[in-house]
C-alpha cells in the first residue's frame, strides 16, 4: 500500500467516521415527579412513606442535600410531617437506589 492510498483511505474514514456516528446525550437522568400524601417520615434514617396519588404505597430515602420548599424561610426536611400533600422529585441514578432530591408542599383547598 502506498502512501498516498493510506492518506485517501484514512481521511475517509475520518469522514466517515464524523457523518455517520451517532450524538450521546450527556444529559443526566432525573428521574421523575410524582404527587400524593406523607404517610410517615423519619428524620433519623431520612425514610419517607409515601402515597402516590392514583399509586402505590412507596418507601424511599431522601438526600442529605434535599430542599423542601414550603412557605416558611428555611428548606429543611426536618419540616416535613405525615399528612402532608407533597410533589417529590425521585432521582433514578444508574447504580443504587432511587432517592428523592427535591420535596414542594402543594397548598391544600
Amino acid at each position: 500500500m502506498t502512501m498516498n492510498m493510506f492518506i485517501k483511505i484514512a481521511l475517509f474514514s475520518a469522514i466517515a467516521g464524523l457523518c455517520f456516528s451517532s450524538t450521546a446525550s450527556a444529559i443526566r437522568p432525573m428521574g421523575t415527579t410524582m404527587t400524593g400524601v406523607v404517610q410517615s417520615v423519619d428524620h433519623s434514617t431520612r425514610w419517607i412513606t409515601f402515597s402516590q396519588d392514583g399509586g402505590p404505597v412507596r418507601q424511599f430515602v431522601y438526600s442529605e442535600w434535599v430542599k423542601f420548599w414550603h412557605d416558611e424561610k428555611e428548606a429543611l426536611p426536618a419540616h416535613l410531617k405525615p399528612g402532608m400533600r407533597v410533589q417529590i422529585k425521585l432521582h433514578n441514578p444508574l447504580i443504587g437506589p432511587d432517592f428523592v432530591r427535591q420535596i414542594v408542599l402543594i397548598a391544600q383547598p
